[in-house]
């Protein structure tokens, strides 16, 4: 298994600091001696690729902050058929249901798509921890709001829609507000094909043309695993 993992690990897989570069959001705004009560209680695990970590169902016991690779949510139909919800990358949490106050399961299931690190916290211990430092329970708050929820949004406004390229302008728009990134060249989105035909209810080669037209009259620019929004002010006339 091949890592790009850059935390900083006792014998005992504690975690002492995190990568250099990873700010994640649900430690955002803690003080050093919160930060590091919050990390010493983590243990670091390590995912091969294609491994799925959580299953739809089980029982909510774990909460998860992925340090590297990436990962989506997705459900199974009676049928048998995937269906693709949030895509995740370094610094996202899941198994967010840990930390409800009543036992619950998770929601939807969770996979790596490339060899993967995570810290994880058992229920009890994220508890204990969210009633010691209320920032994490609002930046848990926060996230659920912003990332998760506009992806239900931009899915449900896309495909209230017509045709297929104003469904995939509006599932991207509304992904660039939740979980878009600000780079030098726009907002980069970690979405691929497979992600917008599944959002947009439409077929990836479907996907795959309109992405194109848009790259060449320069609304963006595709990448793997992403598209980097470029004048995102033209995609909303689409």
């Amino acid at each position: 298994m091949q890592l790009n993992c850059t935390c900083k690990l006792l014998s005992s897989r504690r975690v002492l600091e995190l990568p250099a570069n990873l700010r994640p959001r649900f430690l955002e705004g803690l003080m050093k001696s919160e930060l590091d009560a919050v990390l010493s209680a983590a243990s670091h695990r390590r995912f091969a690729e294609s491994s799925v970590i959580v299953h739809e169902a089980d029982p909510a016991e774990r909460l998860f902050l992925l340090t590297s690779g990436r990962g989506r949510h997705f459900v199974l139909t009676g049928d048998g058929r995937k269906i693709l919800l949030h895509w995740l990358t370094a610094g996202q949490i899941f198994g967010g249901a840990a930390i409800m106050s009543s036992p619950s399961t998770y929601f939807a299931s969770t996979e790596v798509l490339s060899a993967s690190c995570a810290l994880v916290w058992d229920r009890k211990t994220i508890r204990e921890l969210v009633a010691r430092i209320q920032r994490l329970l609002e930046n848990a708050f926060s996230i659920a709001v912003t990332e998760h929820i506009a992806w239900l949004i931009g899915v449900k406004v896309s495909l209230s829609s017509d045709d297929a390229q104003s469904r995939v302008a509006h599932l991207l728009l509304s992904l660039a507000c939740g979980i878009g990134k600000s780079s030098p060249d726009g907002v980069e989105i970690p979405v691929g094909n497979e992600d917008l035909a599944s959002g947009a209810d439409i077929t990836q080669f479907t996907v795959s043309r309109i992405l194109s037209k848009w790259q060449r009259e320069g609304i963006l620019r595709k990448g793997r695993g992403r598209v980097i929004l470029r004048q995102p002010e033209l995609l909303a006339r689409e």
